[in-house]
């Protein structure tokens, strides 16, 4: 079985506009997008297959009844898969762990990661917080002491960052991101900068359900990332980190490579194009590498790729 493409799903937001459709080259999406789902399994919202012998399934449905695809029998699928290029800050939110999605009914929280395929020059993110414990958040809160709580972490091109269940965190305007997040598609909004909507109306934040999920752990709020880099004949893989939630791995490409993993890779460009096999690939393009597929890459572009 060869690699199988798919579709990206456009998806709305207040502080989206053009820079989605107009760096990953989806020149059908409508303006006022956000983020682009590359590779989701949500019952409302999965990509569909644009290859043979799928075209016009689903991903869930793959998942469902194609595991020879991915090897993982019994399980959810594991992520969802975003390009993001917020063209104004994102609110401040906070996502639930393990624990806490428990008693909600969900089966599992939510850790994310970010790989910042571009940034504008001095671009910082949310990342943490300066609250001691519960008190001396709501000290802050009841203050309006936003400035003095809120940390910020100074971002580049090509940086990886890790965002654990429990941390504060937002995209700021001036990035493009390539996003990885477990399948719980849910966020609790702490900050929204009391923007107003085309109707004139705040959107509505979840203060209380977002104090419940924070983390005061300072060891969560230091961005330890140790990539682990190989060389390959033309090019570089690096793996940015692999725990319980998901393994991401990043091909650097500068001619013609094989490549074989064990595992289902998704895999998207994220920068300049090349080949997979006999198949032209570019910026933007999201394909499902199938367990035990071997692929040869030829060209000089950046892959991101994201298993479990």
């Amino acid at each position: 079985m060869g690699v199988l493409f798919f579709k990206p799903i456009a998806r709305k937001a207040i502080w989206g506009h053009t820079l989605v459709k107009n760096y990953f080259g989806y020149n059908d999406f409508p303006d006022g997008i956000g983020q682009s789902w590359s590779f989701s399994c949500q019952k409302d919202a999965s990509n569909i297959c644009l290859s043979e012998p799928y075209v016009g399934k689903s991903l869930l449905e793959l998942w469902n009844n194609h595991q020879e695809l991915f090897g993982h029998n019994g399980e959810d699928f594991p992520v969802i898969i975003s390009l993001v290029a917020p063209e104004d800050d994102l609110s401040i939110q906070v996502h639930p762990d393990s624990d806490y999605a428990h008693k909600i009914g969900l089966k599992k929280g939510k850790n994310e990661a970010w790989y910042f395929i571009k940034t504008e020059e001095n671009t910082t993110i949310v990342y943490g917080h300066n609250a001691k414990n519960q008190e001396d958040l709501y000290n802050y809160i009841n203050n309006k002491n936003w400035d003095n709580l809120i940390r910020h972490l100074d971002v580049h091109t090509d940086d990886f960052v890790y965002l654990p269940a429990g941390l504060l965190h937002a995209l700021r305007k001036g990035s493009i991101v390539y996003e990885i997040q477990q399948s719980t598609d849910i966020t609790y909004r702490f900050y929204d900068y009391h923007r107003k909507d085309t109707n004139g109306n705040e959107r509505p934040l979840q203060l209380k359900e977002a104090i419940e999920c924070l983390s005061y752990n300072q060891e969560d709020m230091v961005n330890n990332i140790t990539p682990v880099v190989k060389e390959m004949n033309n090019g570089l893989e690096t793996i940015y980190i692999s725990n319980d939630s998901f393994t991401v791995t990043k091909l650097d490409m500068n001619g013609s490579n094989n490549y074989v993993c064990n595992n289902y890779q998704l895999a998207t460009v994220v920068k300049g194009s090349g080949y997979i096999d006999d198949k032209e690939i570019k910026v933007g393009d999201n394909f499902l590498i199938p367990k035990d597929t071997k692929v040869v890459l030829n060209g000089n572009m950046v892959i991101m790729m994201t298993t479990k």
